[in-house]
Formats: structure tokens, sequence, C-alpha cells
């Protein structure tokens, strides 16, 4: 029997932690990316941009068994997302690649919830079909799911590393803090949203795969005041409500229920943001 081969579309952070785990287990992994040179050694490297026309030209001859699509836009407008999401599907599904697939996973977001007052969302919640950007993903999801019989949709929350140089540590440790504070924050590491897509594709190789859509974030659901808060106290920065109120721009409220993906079987190494940032002290101390 020979190991089980997956393709990674825009192999990026994510894809290429998947690809390295997948890797040490005896997978045969292949990778589509701008520059192919900054992946790994051990990867099948492809050059190649999923957003342009004909980006995906050098997968023809490409039959994996698993693909990976972690998408992001090609800009941050209406055109941009169209490229990332929906266009960037549309093309993968025309690509022969797709006709020897068994499984694959879509990295989603939550983005495509229509919840906006902080009520609870899961699987099931209602979508939002009005904003020009959450569509384009909401379609990527139709089509994926469409084109492959045993398929798995991750809507993720935001990504984070845990690391001082993050974007939320850095912003905080220059005094700058949400003006949305009383909002619902909701998150997962990157590690745990790289396992749970390994996970998924040694589910789907055992027989057991894990169809359809799947919440991807963590235990605790936190107001961002709350998450500012202790972050600066963790790197010994005041957190001040009147610094608070000059900076802002989130979106969305809404908390993310995560328990069909733990009862499918998949545990989290960072259950909430304080696990998840547990080396900020040790990092400042040292």
């Amino acid at each position: 029997m020979t190991n089980p081969h997956l393709l990674i579309v825009g192999c990026g952070d994510i894809g290429t932690r998947v690809g390295r785990g997948l890797s040490a287990r005896g997978w045969h992994i292949s990778a589509l990316r701008r520059q192919p040179e900054n992946l790994p050694g051990m990867f099948q490297a492809f050059a190649g941009d999923y957003t342009t026309d004909g980006g995906l030209a050098s997968l023809a001859d490409v039959k994996p068994d698993y693909l990976l699509f972690t998408p992001t836009p090609a800009s941050r407008d209406e055109q941009g997302y169209r490229r990332g999401f929906s266009g960037a599907m549309s093309s993968i599904a025309e690509i022969g690649a797709a006709e020897s697939l068994r499984g694959g996973v879509l990295v989603s977001s939550t983005r495509v919830f229509a919840e906006t007052s902080g009520n609870w969302v899961d699987e099931t919640s209602a979508l939002a079909t009005n904003d020009p950007f959450a569509s384009s993903i909401i379609e990527a999801e139709k089509i994926f799911l469409a084109l492959i019989s045993r398929a798995t949709v991750f809507r993720a929350s935001g990504l984070y590393d845990g690391s001082p140089q993050g974007h939320l540590v850095s912003r905080i440790a220059q005094g700058l803090f949400s003006q949305a504070g009383d909002r619902y924050s909701n998150r997962i590491h990157r590690d745990d949203i790289a396992t749970a897509i390994e996970f998924a594709f040694l589910q789907a190789e055992a027989k057991n795969p894990l169809d359809g859509i799947f919440v991807a974030s963590d235990d605790l659901p936190a107001r961002m005041s709350d998450v500012e808060r202790w972050l600066a106290e963790q790197i010994g920065v005041p957190y001040a409500a009147s610094a608070a109120e000059s900076h802002g721009g989130e979106r969305g409220n809404r908390r993310c229920d995560n328990s069909r993906l733990k009862a499918a079987g998949f545990t989290f190494r960072y259950p909430d943001y304080r696990a998840g940032y547990g080396g900020l002290k040790a990092s400042k101390s040292s």
C-alpha cells in the first residue's frame, strides 16, 4: 500500500506545519506556493498563484489522495476576497488534481457568521450572506463540499502563535488597546489549527472522516478588554481605559462553540488564551 499523498494549495505557515507533521508520519507532501523555494526540502514543490487565471497550471498532472486549501484574500477588498476564496475554489475544481481525491480540508473563517450581539454560534448558525466579503468565503465552502465527497471545512477564528512579536502583543506593548473592548473575541493557536487539520486527515485515512463543517476555536471566547488587560499584566504594561478608547476596528461580536470538534475526538493543546500566551512572562524575564 502506498503512502497517502497530500496536496497543499497556498502553502503558507499553517500548510507548512501540517505538511511537516504528516511527512513525519510517512505521507508524501506536494505543495503549491508563489515562492516554492521557501518550502521545506521534503515537500514536492510547485510554483503557482491560486488567485490568478492559470495560476494552478503546474498542478495539472498531480493526482493526490487528499487536498488542503488554506485560502487568504488576494487583497482586502471585495474583488480580492472573490479571487482568494470563491474564484480560487472554482479554479481548483477545474483542474485534474481534484479527480483523484478521497478527502480534503478547507480552512474557512468564523467571519461567515451573521451574529453581532455576543451570542453563541455553532455550525448551524445563520450566515452573513449580506456581507460580500463573507459571501465569497461561504461560496468557497459550498464549492469545496460539492467537489469532494469526504470533505472537512474548519471555520477558524483568529489565529495567533502566542509570541511576544505577535500583532496583538506588539500593539499592547505600545499602550494601544481596542476601542470595542466589550465585544467578544475568539481565537485558536496556530499549533492547534495545524494539529486539527492533521487530525482530520488521519481520521479520513482511518475511514472515520470528519465530514462537513466544524467550528475551530478554543474553549474560551472572551471580551477583548479582558484579554488585553491580562496580556498587559503579563508584559508589564498599564491598562488604561482612556487608551482603550483610542484604538479600534474589530469586526463581529460572537462566542464560538467548538463542541462538535471536541466531540469528534480532538483535544486542544491551548484551550484558552492564557495557555496560548503562557510563555510571555518567561520571555519577558529572560
